[in-house]
C-alpha cells in the first residue's frame, strides 16, 4: 500500500441520453464524490472545468483518510440535437494521481415517433 493521500474518484460521468423536450436546467447541474482512500489528509490544490462549466464549489479543507467530499458542476446545454462533452481537471497531493480528469458525457436528442425505428 502506498503511504499518503490517495484520490479516488469516478473516470467518466455518464449523463445518458436526454431528450430535447425533456431538458430541463437540473441536467446541468450534477455533482459527484472525491474519496480520499489513503492514510493521510488528500488536499484538493484546484478543480477547473472546460468549455463553459463552472465548478460552484469543491472542498478546501483535507479530506481526512477514509472520507468523501462532493464537488459541485454546472454547465449550460443548449435544447437542440448535441454531444455533451465536459472535463472535470482535478489537481491535488495524491501520491498516486497529482492530476485526475473526471469526464462528463451524454446526448440530448429528439423523441422519435411512435412509428420511426433505429437503424
Amino acid at each position: 500500500k502506498m503511504d499518503g493521500p490517495l484520490i479516488s474518484v469516478t473516470d467518466t460521468i455518464s449523463l445518458g441520453e436526454i431528450f430535447v423536450n425533456d431538458l430541463t436546467d437540473e441536467h446541468g447541474r450534477i455533482q459527484f464524490k472525491v474519496s480520499n482512500k489513503g492514510n493521510r489528509p488528500l488536499i484538493l490544490k484546484n478543480v477547473t472545468g472546460c468549455c463553459g462549466t463552472n465548478i460552484k464549489s469543491w472542498p478546501k479543507a483535507p479530506i481526512l483518510p477514509g472520507k468523501d467530499a462532493l464537488i459541485y458542476v454546472e454547465f449550460r446545454t443548449e435544447p437542440r440535437p448535441q454531444r455533451i462533452n465536459r472535463t472535470i481537471t482535478i489537481e491535488s497531493n495524491a501520491v498516486n494521481n497529482k492530476v485526475v480528469k473526471v469526464s462528463i458525457a451524454g446526448v440530448v436528442i429528439e423523441k422519435r415517433s411512435s412509428n420511426e425505428i433505429d437503424l
